[in-house]
């Protein structure tokens, strides 16, 4: 059985919170070169419902302006959300939209107590991922 399969995703390329953009768009690249259509800044304003005789709905895709990408199944992926709740209830500063600040060191607001990877925020970037962190502490470590 073949299948049509799209990727719809609001940033310019895939993981975008744990690649860069030159890495990213390899990944992109990969994807397509895979036969998947990968449709980026694509946020839908809209879905596409039928109904049958009996009045039962299905979904049948999605919508944006006038162009419609119809689907027979979706598989959501709606991203990351720190866990940094034990931060938050010990007094260590949180960023707004989640996770442990962090300067470049990686050292948080309480002494001596460091934080790396998706429960993070580093440079005003919330879960960014080890690999931007690990690359960074790599090369900062290195000067």
């Amino acid at each position: 059985m073949s299948m049509k399969v799209s990727i719809l995703i609001r940033q310019n390329y895939p993981l975008n919170r744990q690649l860069d953009a030159s890495a990213g768009e390899l990944v992109l690249k990969k994807i397509e070169g895979m036969g998947v259509e990968v449709k980026t800044q694509y946020s839908p304003d809209g879905i596409i419902i039928e109904k049958d005789e009996a009045g039962v709905e299905t979904f049948k895709g999605f919508k944006k302006g006038d162009e419609v990408v119809e689907s027979d199944m979706v598989v959501f992926a709606i991203g990351i959300k720190p866990r940094d709740d034990l931060a938050v209830s010990s007094g260590i500063k949180t960023a707004e939209g989640g996770g442990i600040e962090v300067g470049d060191d990686l050292q948080s607001s309480a002494d001596g107590v460091f934080a790396i990877g998706e429960c993070a925020s580093w440079r005003g970037n919330v879960s960014v991922g080890l690999f931007r962190q690990k690359r960074h502490l790599i090369s900062s470590s290195t000067d």
